[in-house]
């Protein structure tokens, strides 16, 4: 019920190509660069982030060392997005300190930030998984390599040393491009899948209860609803006394006109849940539930 998007951005409504040149744009949308970023209403972020930013020099000096020839890099990003204002300006600058070359680097600006699959106006993101931004796509050889999703595990630094030099790196919701790739493949509407086996594929690369909530919503909000109630299923799983995985496991049952089972998680959340606001949340759900039984 508690619908937490972990830091995820909200499209605002007017979208630009980043080409142009007809009146200032108020998202960048499409390939770019960072002369487009300098300038306004986006210098506005972009440069004091840039110019804020210090990278620690004991990492960057290693980073030198590192062979970066067969290396490119793809910046998935959102203009209209808070933490690509803060994550893109600090990498950017990175980059510019260890004086990795500007044109193995991709800037893609995206939209429909409330959209399963981030997209631009060429697909670039096509079969990615870009379900967060910013996301960071290392590549060697143009094979990828690794990715920092949305904000560093540690530092972008370190992390970049990390993923390039070979060295332990696990990425922020890495259980997305498992479920993305069971999307694709069509599992999460086989009825004959085990929950419980797919739930222990994720449970070592779930990180808390809210990502793969954030993610049943998310297919909801997209008409997903069988996708949607496997996921909140998966969580149940991996959660099972976690009041707000019961209430949204209730919801998506409802989505799907199982009212019997979702009465029965509601209730199961209800006696649990213990904050006012989200009592009624569920409460309002419940009531809709109970309706729809009496017809």
């Amino acid at each position: 019920m508690n619908k937490i998007f972990i830091s995820l951005c909200l499209l605002l409504p007017a979208i630009t190509m980043a080409q142009s040149t007809i009146e200032k744009p108020n998202i960048l949308y499409g390939i770019c660069s960072k002369d487009d970023l300098s300038v306004d209403p986006f210098g506005k972020w972009f440069i004091s982030g840039y110019n804020d930013y210090s990278p620690n020099t004991t990492i960057t000096d290693q980073l030198k060392k590192q062979s970066t020839d067969k290396i490119s890099i793809e910046i998935f990003f959102g203009t209209w997005c808070g933490d690509s204002k803060r994550e893109v300006p600090r990498f950017l600058k990175l980059l510019h300190n260890i004086s990795f070359p500007e044109k193995k680097v991709a800037l893609i600006g995206l939209g429909n930030g409330d959209s399963l699959y981030k997209q631009s106006p060429q697909h670039e993101e096509a079969g990615k998984g870009i379900f967060r931004v910013p996301t960071f796509i290392i590549y060697r050889n143009g094979v990828e390599i690794n990715r920092i999703n949305e904000f560093p595990v540690l530092s972008l630094e370190r992390d970049l040393l990390n993923i390039i030099s070979n060295g332990q790196y696990t990425p922020n919701y890495r259980s997305f491009a498992t479920v993305k790739q069971w999307l694709t493949e069509g599992m999460l509407l086989d009825s004959n899948i085990s929950t419980a086996g797919l739930a222990q594929q994720l449970r070592l690369l779930v990180k808390n209860e809210f990502e793969l909530n954030s993610l049943g919503y998310l297919l909801l909000n997209h008409d997903k609803k069988k996708e949607a109630l496997r996921v909140f299923q998966i969580n149940h799983f991996l959660y099972p006394e976690s009041s707000n995985v019961l209430s949204s496991l209730g919801e998506g049952y409802y989505e799907n006109n199982d009212f019997k089972k979702a009465s029965f998680f509601l209730e199961k959340s209800l006696e649990i849940n213990k904050k006012p606001d989200d009592i009624k949340g569920i409460l309002e759900i419940l009531y809709k539930t109970k309706e729809k039984e009496k017809q």
